[in-house]
């Protein structure tokens, strides 16, 4: 179980460079240039995740919002975590 954060390129583009890397019981945690140009359909079926306080814009349904406290039990519930 990874928590991959993908910060510093589109969703799309990491996902045509890394899906294989992707397990089943993985999520992404989306921020920065993760959360620009997302797909208005789910792309893949691991759960996605963005923080509330980064949001200006309306996101696509298959991205769950949420707040600090939830983050760190995110954090806390996967065993790793990479940062892209």
């Amino acid at each position: 179980m990874t928590l991959h954060w993908i910060r510093a390129t589109s969703l799309s583009q990491w996902l045509e460079q890394n899906r294989s890397l992707l397990d089943v019981n993985d999520a992404l945690l989306l921020s920065d240039k993760g959360l620009e140009n997302l797909p208005r359909s789910a792309p893949l079926n691991n759960t996605c995740y963005a923080l509330s306080q980064e949001i200006t814009t309306a996101l696509p349904d298959y991205v769950t919002l949420i707040d600090d406290p939830q983050w760190l039990e995110l954090v806390l519930n996967f065993p790793h975590q990479i940062t892209w």
